[in-house]
């Protein structure tokens, strides 16, 4: 498997979250998983018109955003592959977008369930 395809094996966890505080407080990371769900719909909405309408420099803003709910969600191949992603659509280069979507839908059903 390509370097570039081993994001497709990353399983998104809150490991982060609990390491940050602790397994005792349930309700911070309920909070914080919440916001985490509202902003990535927020984002992956974004992304999904700016590519829609051809604008992929603004669509490489919003990646350069995803990419760090990526890296929380303890993806760091999906970290890589994203800031990968951000620099071809800076240059106008949409060609990983499929592959991003999958990544996309990977953490969409990952959050859908906690």
């Amino acid at each position: 498997m390509d370097v570039q395809e081993e994001y497709l094996r990353e399983v998104p966890n809150l490991d982060y979250v609990v390491d940050l505080v602790g397994t005792q407080d349930f309700e911070f990371k309920q909070k914080f998983v919440a916001i985490m769900k509202t902003e990535f719909r927020w984002d992956l909405g974004k992304y999904l018109y700016h590519i829609k309408i051809d604008e992929p420099r603004a669509a490489a803003e919003i990646v350069h955003k995803l990419k760090y709910k990526f890296s929380v969600l303890g993806m760091k191949k999906g970290f890589d592959f994203a800031e990968a992603h951000k620099e071809r659509l800076e240059v106008g280069d949409t060609s990983l977008d499929p592959d991003f979507k999958v990544l996309l839908k990977t953490v969409t059903r990952f959050l859908d369930t906690v």
